[in-house]
């Protein structure tokens, strides 16, 4: 095996990062309950573009909306936010939230809280 193959191999073996969001309860009371698969250098540099300098916390909203998935009710993971959501990402959500979501999502996979893709 050469040594891409055995790179492309890792990744596809990286398990989902699940996150958990005790805040933000459902209709339920339970927490809200992400997926996330591990973030590539594309996605990484597709987000330092949109950035319009080191300040620019937007991106996180941007994060948030590129990477979350949940589960519908047939238990497929869909994206958890559309494009539209943004706006509200960044005017209406607890910048805390948000900013611990990213930085899970960024830290990369913790195999104790993680789900096999």
């Amino acid at each position: 095996m050469s040594v891409i193959d055995r790179v492309k191999s890792h990744f596809e073996s990286i398990e989902n990062i699940v996150i958990e969001v005790e805040q933000w309860k459902d209709e339920n009371g339970n927490p809200s309950v992400f997926y996330c698969e591990p973030i590539t250098l594309e996605e990484r540099n597709k987000l330092q573009l949109k950035s319009s300098g080191a300040n620019d916390s937007s991106i996180l909203a941007d994060l948030l909306v590129m990477k979350l998935l949940v589960k519908n009710e047939k238990g497929d993971l869909v994206k958890a936010f559309q494009p539209e959501d943004k706006f509200a990402l960044k005017k209406k959500a607890d910048v805390q939230i948000i900013g611990t979501i990213a930085n899970k999502i960024l830290e990369g996979t913790f195999y104790e809280d993680a789900e096999k893709k």
